[in-house]
């Protein structure tokens, strides 16, 4: 998902909850999750490249375990904001990079985006689940505009390039949109059942 659209999910779920510091705060730790260091090497888990559900699964319940660390140790709540921003951005990638959306779709022809279920258990244990494969280097090309109409062709129909609905172009986008914007607010759902009363106006900066 671009930064743009990542920035807009991330508001819209959460900004009647949050003060505008810490959503701010929040935004700059999802949107550092593309930064260029993370598009290479080891960092699948980031944005469920590559098919890696079980490493970005593990990655979210680390980043959420984080998130209680902090808050439930007193630390910073900067902390907090910092690792639920990392969280968000994986969880809003599931549905940008995979292929989650076109089967929910498949069980439910004529649904519109706003009736999507994030979460559908088959779906998220279905074998056909997949996201798109990162072919580098040629792949890496495509992430520049003027090369990907050259490189697009090349790139086989389940790499990322073909695969991503990360931004209106794409297919589907606005049903991975929505998808993104229920799961960022079940997230912080969880962390509001799992937190003390006293904890989570201070993960809020609403005291």
């Amino acid at each position: 998902m671009k930064g743009i659209f990542h920035r807009a999910i991330t508001e819209q779920a959460l900004r009647p909850v949050f003060s505008p510091v810490a959503l701010e705060a929040i935004v700059q730790a999802n949107l550092g999750q593309d930064a260029l260091r993370y598009q290479f090497g080891s960092h699948d888990h980031f944005h469920y490249d590559n098919s890696a559900f079980s490493a970005g699964d593990n990655y979210l319940r680390e980043q959420h375990q984080l998130v209680l660390d902090a808050l439930q140790t007193d630390q910073a709540a900067s902390l907090a904001h910092s690792a639920f921003g990392r969280l968000t951005h994986t969880a809003q990638d599931f549905y940008a990079h995979s292929n989650y959306v076109s089967l929910w779709r498949e069980q439910n022809p004529g649904s519109g985006p706003q009736a999507i279920d994030p979460l559908q258990p088959e779906l998220l244990h279905d074998p056909r689940l997949c996201s798109g494969q990162i072919y580098a280097p040629l792949e890496y090309l495509s992430f520049f505009p003027a090369l990907k109409p050259l490189v697009l062709p090349r790139l086989p129909r389940d790499s990322h390039a073909w695969m991503n609905k990360d931004d209106p172009s794409r297919p589907d986008f606005d049903y991975a949109y929505a998808a993104a914007v229920q799961r960022t607010a079940l997230e912080l759902e969880t962390l509001r059942r799992e937190l003390a009363p006293l904890h989570f106006p201070r993960f809020t900066g609403q005291t």
